[in-house]
């Protein structure tokens, strides 16, 4: 028989799964992802982690060797959402369902939870976490190099313990639920961590600027950027959200390449003063005196 193609002997529907057999496939994923080829991506770790459930779930060596070759194809699982994935999967591997089905739904739902899980940590959390802990460090407390590297690993691990949890739960309805949401949510997780990048662009400006000794010769100023938000409360705001909506919607840019506009922007207007006091050092018409 060839691995990975077939059907199971055995298609009575084994026992559910315990809590502890689940935990241990979340906190397996953890390192799991750590293993990838470019041939078939995490394969290996995928299966690795799914083990102690599958041996639980099918107790026929041929049907278990079986199920273990299709879990070798490739599959995307670096996100920590990879456990909603598994939960489902298992959910199926539960009710024997067609090794094709299964296949199909690791596939397609893999995909999904992967780009959604980079989207909310890579372009959200990451970003997010970085500018809070920044103007902790900025102001002499320690405490910000700790969490920028502590929290994240907390919410990963979190994450992947109740991901797990709902996808074993809901079956199949989750894997539906984040196929037809997907997008949305990816556009959502990626356009609020412009704003975020773009805003630590401009702390990380300002704060170098000020280590140059510039902000205590032009403490008494007052920037654009103020009397602008003074007239109309969420100008800026607004004309950043109709420049992401633009390159994104209608230009088709990659959301990389916005990224780095915004950060080219924040930078740029930190450095022409638009941003904060410090730029009438330079003697710029536009930053009126206080």
């Amino acid at each position: 028989m060839v691995v990975g193609t077939g059907v199971y002997k055995d298609t009575g529907e084994a026992y559910p799964l315990d809590k502890k057999t689940l935990r241990s496939v979340a906190l397996r994923s953890l390192i799991g992802s750590g293993v990838r080829n470019s041939e078939t991506g995490e394969s290996i770790g995928w299966a690795w982690s799914l083990m102690p459930a599958l041996k639980k779930i099918h107790t026929d060596e041929e049907d278990l060797s079986l199920c273990i070759g299709h879990h070798l194809e490739a599959v995307k699982a670096s996100s920590p959402l990879t456990t909603l994935t598994m939960g489902v999967v298992l959910a199926l591997e539960q009710q024997k369902a067609d090794p094709e089905t299964i296949r199909s739904v690791r596939t397609a739902m893999s995909a999904a939870a992967d780009s959604l899980g980079l989207s909310l940590f890579r372009y959200l959390l990451i970003p997010l976490l970085a500018l809070l802990c920044a103007q902790m460090a900025s102001g002499g407390n320690t405490l910000g190099a700790v969490l920028i590297v502590l929290v994240p690993a907390v919410i990963a691990i979190g994450l992947r313990l109740a991901m797990i949890n709902i996808g074993y739960g809901r079956g199949v309805r989750a894997a539906e639920s984040l196929i037809r949401h997907r997008d949305a949510l990816n556009h959502a997780a990626r356009t609020a961590g412009l704003f975020v990048l773009g805003a630590l662009a401009v702390i990380m400006s300002k704060s170098l600027v000020s280590q140059a000794g510039f902000v205590s010769q032009y403490s008494e100023t007052v920037a654009l950027s103020g009397l602008v938000n003074n007239i109309m409360p969420g100008f800026a705001g607004v004309c950043a959200a109709g420049l992401a909506y633009y390159m994104l919607a209608k230009k088709n840019r990659p959301v990389i390449a916005v990224i780095l506009v915004f950060v080219l922007i924040g930078l740029a207007g930190a450095a022409l003063g638009l941003w904060s006091a410090w730029g009438a050092a330079f003697g710029l018409p536009w930053v009126t005196a206080g």
